[in-house]
């Protein structure tokens, strides 16, 4: 087996060049994390995984390598057409496993014998990871950034996603790096109700590099973030890009705020599991209120009076405590008051922008 050439490529080249990224491992560490956009097409499921795993510790490699063949065969015909369906639209099949090691190398051959060329990915899913965080570790920014600061519920993320529409269409062109959506997590204590998933650590640092590598526009705009986004921890050069941008307030009327968060968070729809979360953040947010406030917070909720809800954590948690931690003594480059049509908001932004920029332009001409 070791003589055979099995052909690979390094982690970054299989990210970048014309490649689909077939991920053999098992679901469970998919899961964990995996390469923005690849394919999981496991060799082994997680059971399967796990039966290997214990022969190997009590009988060796061999009797592992004997014991996956027999958990596979009955359906590595059905395993090699999946694999080799990806291939149809004309891309070369890189094939990740955890190391790039027996898994990877075996399916690679497998495949060669159904006609099918593929390369093993170098070091596996491993060797991404650490590209990923070698990467994030040292980049910077090259552009202006600016950073959107405001109260919650005032609409920042909606002009930030906004922009992100229109920028295609800008002069000079915004790229927006959209942090809470690749954390799937507002950022508040219950940032994460009403979202299509959670998102680990590992797949968020991966879309963070991604997203960063390609900063393509004239200006980055990101919105003001503390470093830790639900249980998503920022990398410090992310961090520092939020921190160190040029800041921007966006407002609000409390109408609108409060309009726009049950908007967002669509408490009419929780099932429950969100109900169950929104109990638990609430008893957390109880330690900083009065007992008899978070009392009339419960009964509200139960009685489905979202509405008042919105309100009284408004006065009572959020806007103190943003208040505190974002806005006193910062001094704000521009300030945008919204109105109803993010898109709108978003074109008063980029104008703002684009004036400040030709500002500092012709200063420097002087």
């Amino acid at each position: 087996m070791e003589s055979l050439h099995v052909p690979a490529v390094a982690a970054e080249e299989a990210v970048d060049g014309s490649f689909v990224i077939a991920d053999v491992r098992a679901p469970c560490e998919f899961a964990e994390g995996h390469v923005p956009g690849s394919v999981n097409v496991p060799f082994l499921d997680d059971a399967q995984r796990a039966h290997v795993g214990t022969v190997y510790k009590q009988a060796g490699a061999q009797a592992a390598r004997l014991a996956a063949m027999d958990r596979v065969s009955r359906g590595l015909p059905v395993f090699l057409r999946n694999l080799a369906l990806l291939t149809h639209g004309g891309d070369r099949l890189a094939v990740m496993c955890w190391r790039g090691g027996e898994r990877s190398r075996n399916v690679v051959l497998l495949l060669a014998l159904i006609g099918v060329h593929a390369a093993r990915v170098e070091g596996g899913y491993r060797a991404y990871r650490h590209w990923v965080l070698q990467g994030l570790a040292a980049w910077r920014p090259e552009l202006p950034v600016f950073t959107l600061y405001g109260h919650t519920g005032s609409g920042k993320t909606a002009v930030l996603r906004a922009l992100a529409a229109i920028a295609p269409e800008l002069s000079p062109r915004p790229y927006v790096v959209d942090l809470e959506g690749m954390a799937l997590h507002r950022g508040s204590l219950l940032g994460g109700l009403n979202q299509p998933g959670r998102r680990t650590q590992k797949d968020f640092d991966a879309l963070a590099w991604d997203m960063l590598r390609h900063a393509d526009g004239d200006y980055l705009v990101v919105e003001g973030e503390s470093a830790k986004i639900g249980r998503i921890f920022l990398p410090e050069p992310v961090a520092a890009l939020v921190r160190e941008g040029l800041p921007v307030l966006v407002t609000a009327t409390p109408e609108q705020r409060a309009r726009l968060i049950m908007r967002e968070y669509s408490p009419e729809t929780w099932g429950a599991q969100d109900r169950a979360r929104f109990r638990r953040s609430l008893s957390l947010i109880g330690s900083r209120l009065d007992p008899q406030r978070v009392a009339s917070l419960r009964s509200a909720f139960e009685d489905g009076r979202f509405g008042e809800i919105v309100q009284e954590l408004l006065v009572e948690y959020y806007d103190p405590l943003y208040q505190r931690s974002s806005v006193e003594g910062k001094h704000f480059l521009l300030d945008l008051e919204i109105g109803d049509d993010p898109s709108q908001d978003a074109r008063v932004l980029a104008a703002a922008i684009t004036r400040h920029l030709e500002e500092q332009a012709s200063q420097h001409l002087v």
